[in-house]
């Protein structure tokens, strides 16, 4: 029994070093043709680049002004209540605003992201992997990193920081609302407070953690899907895996810098 639980977690362990070092070696062939692939080889990427930003971002922008409104007027309906009681209610718009551009704001985009764009470049790319249409790529000597890869991660790490720039200022609109609604804080005195508290740390922050959360689901959903195996079923699997993995790492990925950077600003 002991000799049999051993080999089990070797074999995960050797399965998880597998996944993980394929995943770099992605990044950085991915890195390669985003950064130095278009100067030395021909690529297309900058035909693809711009129907993919539109597909992530502008179809994006309603589910992302959804959760981030609501996060918002949970944000002040949950912590209202205990500054009212010490008196100090209008401290509220600076802990909205704060928690939306360090936190909250990206990784509420980036979940959003997770479930429907990284699931979505893995299974479109996963179709096209047991359609032999990546190998059918190869024959023509088109590198499917440079060809399928790079130009959605260039799109999702352009318009990442644009939508979490866009949901913080949903947040706080939403923050806004409930705070006049539910303890007649002024709007103008409201949105003042909030623009006093930010510090250029705090946006910073945020854009940082955006970049990264963008690089995560890119290079998790199209690993997931290039290595998928055994047909249709094998897409619906890796695309769960896709969306388990992505948020499992975007979440890490976020206590990381998260800790380094409240030693660093």
């Amino acid at each position: 029994m002991i000799g049999r639980w051993v080999a089990a977690v070797g074999r995960r362990a050797l399965l998880f070093l597998h996944h993980t070092g394929g995943m770099f070696a992605l990044l950085h062939r991915t890195l390669y043709w985003s950064l130095l692939g278009p100067f030395r080889e021909r690529t297309e990427y900058r035909r693809l680049v711009f129907p993919l930003m539109e597909a992530i971002g502008n179809k994006s922008f309603n589910i992302v002004a959804l959760v981030a409104f609501l996060i918002g007027v949970i944000l002040v309906l949950q912590t209202g209540y205990v500054l009212e009681r010490y008196g100090q209610i209008r401290q509220v718009a600076g802990l909205v605003a704060v928690s939306m551009t360090r936190e909250l704001g990206p990784l509420m985009t980036a979940i959003v992201l997770v479930a429907r764009v990284g699931a979505a470049f893995t299974a479109g790319l996963g179709t096209m992997t047991i359609s032999e249409e990546t190998l059918a790529l190869r024959i023509m000597g088109i590198n499917p990193v440079g060809y399928l890869v790079a130009p959605r991660f260039i799109a999702i790490v352009i318009i990442m920081p644009c939508l979490t720039v866009f949901a913080n200022v949903v947040g706080i609109g939403g923050g806004c609302l409930m705070a006049y609604t539910a303890y007649d804080l002024e709007p103008w005195g409201y949105i003042s407070s909030s623009i006093e508290f930010l510090l250029m740390e705090d946006l910073v922050s945020g854009l940082v953690k955006s970049v990264l959360f963008a690089t995560v689901i890119c290079v998790v959903s199209c690993y997931m899907a290039l290595t998928v195996e055994g047909g249709p079923e094998g897409v619906a699997r890796n695309t769960m895996l896709s969306v388990v993995t992505s948020l499992i790492l975007v979440i890490f990925v976020d206590s990381l810098v998260t800790a380094f950077l409240q030693n660093v600003l």
